[in-house]
């Protein structure tokens, strides 16, 4: 059984608040062809099932006009034609309604009122049509046949407002309901938006990184094969080390684990950088990685990554030196590399990586500038207030 976003079993269709709000609405408005049978007497039977007929049209045309009154989205103009398509029936039955209604009764008048109770329940615009068309056609009734339009004018109008009235509270709260109902498929819409987008940045993180140090060691690994081939196995278990481990990050990345422990990560960027003949100075005490907030330190730790992989994909690098700092108001990330390779790594500063990075530290406050600095040299930098209570 297939199941609703919340995990539940889909509710009936009978049971739907739209199917139950409509059963009460055709409960109320099935007394207008009620006292039209109950205060006519067609002169034959033929008649009479032809009259029972045209009662069938006008309930079938009040149901069109009920159900588009609990739809949400509805076209005014195609509002106003079903409403037009009611006028229509109920004037098809003013003659026969009117010449065959009981001595003292004004059958006609309820049909009109509850014609008019529909559309207004609909439109407005179309209640006050049906209002002005069916009134007039009540009152010219009232005064052919009863001698006065004022009773006749009554009750269709104090009809049509007593059934609005009543029926318009009902319309109202499933109108709620359904607005509840679009606000939570909104909501669960954004959320799996938003897990998509974090499985995304998170893989891409996890692979990025891993894929490109791969790449770089395995050819090398090609390389050794003929000139070194005890070296060329090393780099070759190395390199399924590094496939292992980056399918099991990727593994928790997609199912929510955190992959960005910041002391982690500063060893992975040893390890990678190293594995890429890079030699690698890392300058971050332990004490001062106890000082920083774990939400800034997940920060830190995705920059790391990110500054990585691009000097990686996009630099020459011989050197690099990662430097962490803490004040009591300050958190800095330096990450400097040479080797810098003209047209490449400083267009990587406009890619998606970096520019994800530079607003999702703008968004906690904090700075990250990255470019040339000197000759050969690129400087990625971070500054951010230590105390950030907001969610990186």
């Amino acid at each position: 059984m297939a199941l609703n976003r919340e995990g539940l079993p889909p509710a009936l269709p009978w049971r739907s608040p739209r199917w139950i709000v409509l059963g009460f609405l055709m409960a109320s408005f099935a007394w207008s062809p009620i006292v039209a049978m109950s205060f006519t007497a067609p002169p034959t039977t033929p008649l009479a099932v032809a009259y029972i007929g045209g009662l069938v049209l006008y309930g079938s045309a009040l149901l069109i006009v009920l159900l588009d009154a609990l739809n949400p989205a509805t076209v005014l103009a195609a509002d106003i034609r079903k409403t037009m398509l009611l006028i229509a029936v109920c004037a098809v039955l003013w003659t026969p309604t009117q010449v065959w209604a009981e001595p003292g009764e004004q059958p006609w008048a309820w049909l009109a009122g509850f014609a008019i109770a529909a559309s207004a329940l609909l439109t407005w615009q179309g209640g006050l049509i049906a209002a002005v068309v069916l009134g007039s056609a009540a009152a010219v009734g009232g005064e052919i046949f009863a001698g006065s339009p004022i009773p006749s004018l009554l009750t269709a109008l104090g009809c049509a407002l007593a059934a609005w009235a009543m029926c318009h509270v009902l319309v109202w709260m499933h109108r709620l309901w359904r607005s509840a109902q679009d606000g939570r498929e909104a909501h669960a819409d954004l959320a799996v938006a938003h897990e998509r987008l974090r499985v995304s940045r998170e893989l891409h993180d996890v692979l990025g990184q891993r894929l490109t140090v791969i790449a770089l060691k395995a050819e090398l690994a090609a390389d050794l094969a003929q000139r070194d081939p005890d070296r060329a196995a090393t780099e070759s278990e190395s390199i399924r080390d590094l496939a292992n481990g980056t399918l099991r990050e990727a593994r928790r990345a997609v199912h929510g684990e955190a992959t960005t422990d910041l002391p982690t990560q500063l060893q992975s960027a040893r390890l990678v950088l190293g594995s890429a003949g890079i030699d690698t100075k890392i300058n971050a005490d332990p004490k001062t990685l106890d000082l920083i907030p774990p939400s800034m330190a997940t920060l830190l730790a995705t920059v790391i990554r990110e500054a990585v992989t691009n000097l990686l994909r996009h630099s020459e690098a011989r050197t690099a030196s990662i430097l962490i700092s803490a004040t009591t108001s300050l958190v800095t990330l330096r990450v400097v590399n040479d080797g810098l390779r003209k047209g490449s790594q400083e267009s990587a500063t406009g890619g998606t990586g970096l520019a994800a990075l530079s607003a999702r530290c703008a968004a906690v406050d904090a700075s990250l500038i990255a470019g040339p600095s000197g000759e050969d040299r690129f400087e990625l930098c971070l500054t951010s207030p230590r105390e950030n209570g907001r969610p990186t």
